[in-house]
């Protein structure tokens, strides 16, 4: 750990909170290996004590400053464990003036999903979908744009985010949700390598977490 801080890095910084476990990745980009040091916690509902010590166990407070892009998981997933973490991120964004990018969870599991499409519809729209108790189906529809041939990174366009809605029969073809903190929080600092190196200026201001309320008919989606 301490060969991998120096007060020349700049840092991108990943949290990811959406579920039980807390997924935190960072990466040097002055490193000329690009290493990602990446840990998840599994933590539980104890994240609004931990949440700091966490963060400061990957990447301690003193080099926080030198952070130049931030991304974070919005949702859907455990609104309240979401929002904290959306909270944190925001402030830190904040202070050192920094773009904060904010990525549905299944936005992240769209690139590891996607490998369960038969050949035919790889490069095709397609549905994540999960299930609510007592709220709904939830889904969100995806496509591969392209692959960067040179880091293999897997661009996605997210054509409908995640949300509530009320016919089933259109959203084909489609894949269950699934949680992988440890892949995705990888996925998702990749996301904001991506962003970077585009030059996107990501506001974090409107870093929102996402919380379904009712359903929306997509018949014409």
């Amino acid at each position: 750990m301490q060969n991998f801080h120096s007060s020349k890095s700049k840092y991108l910084l990943a949290l990811h909170s959406c579920s039980e476990s807390f997924g935190i990745a960072i990466k040097d980009t002055e490193n000329p290996g690009k290493i990602i040091k990446s840990e998840v916690f599994k933590i539980g509902r104890s994240l609004s004590n931990k949440l700091f010590s966490c963060i400061e166990t990957i990447l301690p407070r003193k080099f926080w400053k030198q952070i130049i892009r931030i991304s974070v998981a919005k949702g859907p997933g455990s609104f309240t464990s979401t929002r904290l973490t959306i909270s944190m991120a925001r402030t830190i964004a904040q202070q050192i003036n920094c773009s904060l990018d904010a990525i549905s969870t299944f936005h992240l599991m769209a690139p590891r999903l996607h490998k369960n499409l038969s050949e035919n519809q790889i490069m095709k729209p397609f549905w994540i979908k999960d299930v609510l108790p007592r709220r709904g189906l939830l889904a969100g529809k995806y496509q591969l744009i392209k692959i960067q041939q040179e880091t293999n990174f897997h661009e996605f366009s997210e054509i409908v985010a995640p949300q509530l809605i009320s016919n089933e029969t259109i959203i084909k073809p489609s894949i269950q949700a699934s949680n992988d903190i440890e892949k995705d929080i990888i996925t998702l600092i990749n996301f904001s390598e991506y962003y970077q190196k585009l030059k996107v200026q990501s506001n974090w201001q409107k870093a929102l977490p996402i919380y379904p309320t009712s359903p929306i008919d997509k018949k014409n989606t």
